[in-house]
């Protein structure tokens, strides 16, 4: 198995938008595993939720957290990618909105003007990445 390129390894991300599994440690140190939606903006990655859920309560007690996202049919189109990092919870409405007027500006989109009621982004920062190709 081969590793992918920095270049591939974001592209894939840009390719993939959509859903990816999202690990935090539960408070007894348990893998806490879910499917979740997640964009980027640079090398950061971001997971929106609502504000108070179990990931984000282990998120709070627990900065340590890996999201990967894999494709491909059968073993030799497989390609994926594993982000170990930091992550935090954010669900200040001021920050919420700059982050969501950001990805609109990326996106060439009408930047918003407000954000809904009780939701909240998960920034992941990577220090780890591994990736894997046929």
């Amino acid at each position: 198995m081969q590793s992918l390129t920095s270049q591939e390894i974001w592209e894939l991300c840009d390719q993939r938008p959509g859903w990816a599994a999202l690990t935090t440690l539960d408070h007894d140190g348990f893998p806490h595993t879910v499917a979740i939606g997640y964009f980027r903006l640079g090398h950061v990655l971001y997971c929106a939720c609502r504000a108070g859920t179990r990931k984000c309560r282990n998120l709070q007690a627990n900065p340590k957290v890996a999201l990967m996202l894999e494709t491909g049919r059968g073993a030799e189109q497989l390609r994926g990618v594993m982000f170990q990092g930091e992550g935090r919870v954010i669900d200040d409405p001021a920050q919420l909105l700059e982050i969501k007027q950001r990805l609109a500006e990326q996106r060439s989109e009408s930047p918003p003007t407000r954000v809904a009621a009780g939701i909240a982004y998960l920034e992941i920062r990577p220090l780890r990445i591994r990736s894997w190709k046929s």
